[in-house]
């Protein structure tokens, strides 16, 4: 089931620590094309061997020499392990950092981490310690927090200081499609309030786990049946969440939800 998504590669690892390490590289590197970010990510977990956190503990990250991918240069990738081994010599881990100010609000640890770590430095790792920002959906982020903190037979779930029902929605493309589609978000582009938004709705078919239909929207409606976000009569007969009847659609879809995912 997850052979098309990163998720794979923390299953890899037995111990915590790795398990957290590779699933918030393959979270923060799930972008693009995913056989080439796939095969970028093989790459780098078969430079770091069998032990990723012992691999960052002992700070020699020479053997990255010539590996980018994409956006990220070699020397923004040796930058980040360089971020990670401080954050493991500092907090003893991904975990206990995000445990240590978490306070209800993902965006509020992130902060403040690249305000400890990063300093004033404005456009260094940008792309992995986000900037303050009200806009940012955290897409790469959400879905580590997901990873870690949901359990299934899709998500790990370590860490049990995050509350499942604090949980935002990783607003991809397929998601933010599927949400305007049905009316969930009205904001015209990703965007946190977006991903609060589709949050909230699926909240309502789900109070306690909103984030149980992510794998389901995104991959079998969003990238198995190439919803495009926009209703055609085509899109109306096949759609796996449209009823006939437009009253009954939010009624139905958490059901219809439940009967396939």
């Amino acid at each position: 089931m997850t052979r098309n998504d990163p998720v794979e590669f923390l299953y890899r690892y037995v111990r915590t620590e790795d398990a957290e390490v590779a699933g918030f590289l393959g979270s923060q590197f799930a972008y693009g094309r995913i056989e080439v970010f796939k095969r970028f990510l093989a790459r780098l977990f078969e430079i770091m061997g069998p032990s990723p956190s012992e691999f960052i503990v002992r700070g020699d990250f020479a053997a990255f020499e010539g590996l980018y991918y994409r956006f990220q240069k070699n020397e923004d990738i040796v930058d980040l392990f360089g971020v990670l081994k401080r954050i493991v010599d500092r907090y003893g881990g991904i975990g206990p950092m995000v445990q240590r100010f978490y306070q209800g609000d993902v965006r509020a640890v992130l902060w403040r981490v690249r305000r400890e770590l990063l300093g004033e430095d404005g456009k260094r790792l940008t792309f992995f310690f986000p900037k303050p920002s009200r806009a940012n959906p955290l897409k790469r982020w959400n879905l580590y927090l997901r990873w870690m903190v949901r359990k299934d037979e899709i998500d790990a779930g370590f860490w049990d200081f995050v509350p499942r029902d604090r949980l935002i929605i990783p607003l991809d493309t397929h998601i933010f499609k599927i949400g305007r589609c049905f009316g969930w978000t009205k904001q015209g582009s990703p965007s946190w309030k977006a991903a609060c938004d589709i949050t909230e709705v699926l909240r309502g078919f789900s109070p306690e786990d909103p984030l149980k239909y992510d794998f389901f929207l995104c991959h079998k409606v969003g990238i198995g049946a190439g919803c495009r976000g926009a209703r055609t009569p085509e899109c109306i007969r096949n759609c796996m969440l449209l009823m006939d009847l437009e009253g009954e659609e939010k009624a139905n879809a958490g059901q219809r939800m439940e009967n396939v995912s």
